[in-house]
């Protein structure tokens, strides 16, 4: 699993004698997005590149559409996206293919318009779902979406700042009739705790969210299939796209984190206050045997 790996990728370079910096590898800069998931991903993708000798900054907090341009542009070289922004934003693709296809599609893409090399998926997805308190959907009857449908026009709904203006909210909204009495946008990280306590009745969770089993949210089912997959992608920019040093690091992450590795991560710094540093080398020095 991923900790033996970390754990000898990190041994083997305290063996030698003399780690030198890796050839021809200048100071490598890691995008993340907003949220909690993305911060804990670039301090792992530092911690494997500086392992290596490789130097590594961060340029924290883009947005999905400032990080990608940022990525293609060579102003930073490292980004993780889902497939399912680059398939549905940025390649305008509204046909509903499965996670394989939408994986593949994408990285053709990003080849072949922008010199972007995507290694592969990290191992999990994560998707944009709905979500309510399994109380309020017990008490509503409502399973799917298209259950949530009837009941759309007495409902408020929180989303993050960018949702309702993306092309998988115009979909979904078309695919069910949704009509919501209120659309909220929100900071994603206020969502779950507001319709917990009840301020507002559906949200928009991200699947690899901890707070979804904290809070006992119940997901919804997408019987349309109007949102795409989205699988965690690793992205090299056009200046690193085939630099060996970097790929041998990073590699090793590339299927290397099942989702619930994910979701507890996320849930320890978002629900149990553990601060992102001091959680990180915990999450990565943690002995394999209880993930594999």
């Amino acid at each position: 699993g991923l900790f033996k790996v970390e754990r000898k990728a990190v041994a083997s370079t305290q063996a030698d004698a003399t780690p030198t910096a890796a050839p021809g590898v200048g100071t490598i800069r890691i995008g993340a997005k907003t949220f909690t998931e993305q911060y804990i991903l670039a301090d792992l993708i530092a911690r494997r590149l500086n392992a290596a000798g490789i130097k590594t900054d961060k340029s924290e907090g883009l947005g999905s559409g400032t990080g990608f341009d940022a990525l293609a542009d060579d102003n930073i070289n490292i980004f993780v996206d889902y497939s399912g922004t680059i398939y549905a934003n940025y390649m305008k693709r509204e046909d509903i293919q499965p996670a394989w296809f939408v994986q593949n599609a994408a990285a053709g893409w990003l080849a072949t318009m922008h010199d972007i090399h995507a290694m592969g998926s990290l191992g999990f997805e994560n998707a944009y779902a709905l979500a309510m308190t399994r109380q309020r959907a017990e008490e509503l009857g409502i399973k799917t979406i298209a259950d949530l449908a009837k009941h759309a026009d007495e409902l408020s709904i929180a989303g993050d700042y960018e949702f309702f203006g993306r092309p998988e909210w115009y979909k979904l909204r078309d695919a069910y009739g949704l009509n919501f009495n209120e659309k909220i946008p929100m900071d994603s990280t206020l969502m779950y705790e507001a319709v917990y306590q009840g301020k507002v009745d559906v949200i928009t969770a991200f699947s690899s969210d901890g707070r979804i089993a904290a809070y006992d949210l119940v997901v919804l089912k997408d019987p349309r299939h109007a949102f795409p997959p989205y699988d965690a992608m690793l992205l090299l920019s056009p200046d690193i796209s085939d630099n060996p040093a970097v790929i041998d690091a990073l590699q090793p992450l590339v299927g290397g984190i099942p989702l619930k590795l994910m979701q507890q991560a996320n849930q320890r710094v978002d629900v149990d206050g553990q601060p992102r540093r001091r959680r990180r080398r915990g999450w990565m020095n943690k002995s394999g045997s209880s993930h594999g």
